[in-house]
Order: C-alpha cells, then sequence, then structure tokens
C-alpha cells in the first residue's frame, strides 16, 4: 500500500528552512511566524519518523536524511509548478478539430503533431478519426463533396485521400500518393531485388485502404508499372488499415504495397526496405478540405505542407523514385 503523502505545507516549509537553514528566513518568504514553520516542519518530521534538521546553537543543519530528499524535493517543486504553468496555457485556447482517416493519423500526422503544438501554444487541436468512402473521391465526386460539407458542421479540417476536387470547398494537396513494395530485410534477403517478379514468391500482404482506378488495388497498380504478373489475390492476408498491414510487414507475416510515407519511421529504422522503384504518379493526394477562412485553420494547413514536403524529402533519400 503506498505510503501517505505528508501535507503539502509541511513540505513546503521544509523546503524554505533548508534552502534558508533558518525558520526565521523561511517564515518571510511564506508570510508566517518562525513558529508556523518550526510547527510544520516537526510534524513532517513526526509524520516521516526521521528528523530532518539537528537544532544547534549555530543555527539550523540539515541531517544526513534532509540532505538526502531536498534535491528530489526541489525538483518536484519545480515541475509542480511547471505542470500549473503549463495547465494555464489552456485557458481560452482557439479550438481546432481535425478529422482524419485512422492510418494517416496513426502512422502520420500523430508521430509530428507535438511540434505543431509545442510552435502554436494557444491552439487547442482535437483530432477525429474516421475512415471516409475513399471510393467515392474517384466515382462519385459530388456525393463526397457533400459528405464532406456535413463533416464540416463537426469539424474544421477534413484530412483525406481524393483527387481534390471539391466545389465550393477550400483544397491544399498535402502529400501525394505513392506506392511501392515494403517488406522487411529477412524477406528481402530471400529474392533477388533486381528481379521484381520474385516478390510474388513471398507471403503476400495486402493495403485495401483505397481501392482506386474503377477498383484496381495497391498491388496492381504497381505491378502494372512494374511490369510484371499481378499476384492472385484471393491468397495472403487482407488488412481494411494500411497501418494493419505495415505493422504485419514488419513483423515478417510478408511484404506489402503501400504508402512508403506511412512507414517513414520504420524505413529509417531499417526495420522495413523499399528495394523497388516507386509508383509516384497514382493521381491522387492527401488533402486538407476546410470551409470557413480563419487563422489556426490557415496556420494548420501550411504546417501540414511543410511537414510534407520533409517527409517527401526524408524519402528520397531512402527509396528509388520512379523515372
Amino acid at each position: 500500500m503506498p505510503t501517505p503523502l505528508p501535507p503539502l505545507n509541511a513540505l513546503k516549509a521544509f523546503e524554505s528552512a533548508a534552502r534558508h537553514l533558518s525558520f526565521t528566513k523561511a517564515a518571510a518568504e511564506l508570510h508566517v511566524t518562525p513558529a508556523a514553520v518550526g510547527f510544520q516542519v516537526n510534524a513532517l518530521e513526526a509524520h516521516l519518523g526521521v528528523s530532518l534538521f539537528e537544532r544547534t546553537k549555530g543555527g539550523l543543519v540539515l541531517t544526513q536524511a534532509g540532505r538526502a530528499c531536498l534535491p528530489k524535493l526541489r525538483e518536484s517543486f519545480r515541475v509542480m509548478r511547471e505542470s500549473i504553468e503549463l495547465l494555464g496555457r489552456f485557458k481560452d485556447k482557439e479550438p481546432l478539430t481535425i478529422d482524419c482517416p485512422p492510418s494517416f493519423a496513426n502512422r502520420w500526422l500523430m508521430p509530428r503533431l507535438h511540434r505543431f503544438l509545442v510552435e502554436y501554444a494557444d491552439i487547442d487541436v482535437r483530432i477525429v478519426s474516421r475512415m471516409h468512402g475513399f471510393g467515392l473521391a474517384w466515382t462519385q465526386q459530388a456525393m463526397e463533396a457533400n459528405n464532406i460539407r456535413q463533416w464540416m458542421a463537426e469539424v474544421d479540417v477534413v484530412l483525406l485521400l481524393g483527387n481534390g476536387q471539391y466545389e465550393s470547398l477550400d483544397v491544399t494537396p498535402i502529400l501525394p500518393l505513392t506506392l511501392t513494395p515494403l517488406l522487411s530485410p529477412s524477406l528481402a534477403s530471400r529474392i533477388d531485388l533486381n528481379q521484381p517478379g520474385q516478390l510474388v514468391t513471398l507471403p503476400l500482404l495486402y493495403d485495401d485502404r483505397g481501392v482506386v482506378r474503377g477498383g484496381e488495388s495497391y498491388w496492381k497498380m504497381w505491378a502494372q508499372f512494374a511490369r510484371i504478373t499481378a499476384p492472385d489475390e484471393s491468397s495472403g492476408h487482407h488488412f481494411a488499415h494500411a497501418m494493419t498491414a505495415l505493422e504485419a510487414a514488419v513483423d515478417d507475416m510478408g511484404v506489402v504495397v503501400s504508402a512508403p510515407a506511412l512507414a517513414l519511421s520504420e524505413l529509417q529504422s531499417g526495420r522495413l526496405v523499399a528495394p523497388f522503384a516507386v509508383l509516384s504518379d497514382c493521381g491522387v493526394a492527401y488533402h486538407a478540405v476546410s470551409a470557413t477562412p480563419r487563422r489556426s485553420i490557415d496556420l494548420f494547413v501550411q504546417w501540414l505542407v511543410d511537414e510534407a514536403r520533409s517527409t517527401t524529402h526524408a524519402l528520397s533519400l531512402l527509396t528509388r523514385t520512379s523515372t
């Protein structure tokens, strides 16, 4: 059972008296009487069962126990002050609600969002994650735009994958969709990396996040680009979310064709490799869509653009870009 904490006032009295080695100076700092400081310190010593000071003719002297606990106690008070100051920063914050697909939120937005929060501490960002009807973005554009306008009643910015043709809405392209096979180094060592056709001899994983271009899968799109025979998609594991497909690839379950931008951390750490050319022209991209101009929206969208540019640069150092 945890040891009950002593009263905060007693801890404050000890910390001040220990810093000044004087009940009188501590009393002046805390705006109480020296007797009150002495009472609090005595109560603390009784609570802890140890002596914190030696009362000598020359004044107060810290005991070994007092010297041992003082640095941690000072650090605790410092952390408490910083925590209270941090809470104060949340007063009168401008709310900004973002609607974002689960995989893009998990794999790209959230690992970077702390940078925006630090730079713009007066903006209170809230993330809503839901699956969007990706197919509508290409086959029923007007319906997709109507869906977004309905979402705008609840959120300020919608991030989604599409071609960006949403009438009467503010649309900013953020990150183009690119595709390439992603696999673990151990699986990559089992095939000739100069022969992309050998990929289909490995266990196959399918990122079914967006069936695009009239129903073509990501595997089929990349196979056509690489001029290899598309795999039989009746076998292998299918995933509704890119994040679970990528996690399966990291765990050596197979090779997946997916967006390398969502696997940047794994590519940089070497947990995944992208040894084949990247299909960089899929005709679609992640976009930021909003309806009403506002300072927080403008700042967030520009931050997204800057972060996406950094992602693109980092990927250029890790992948083979198509020509």
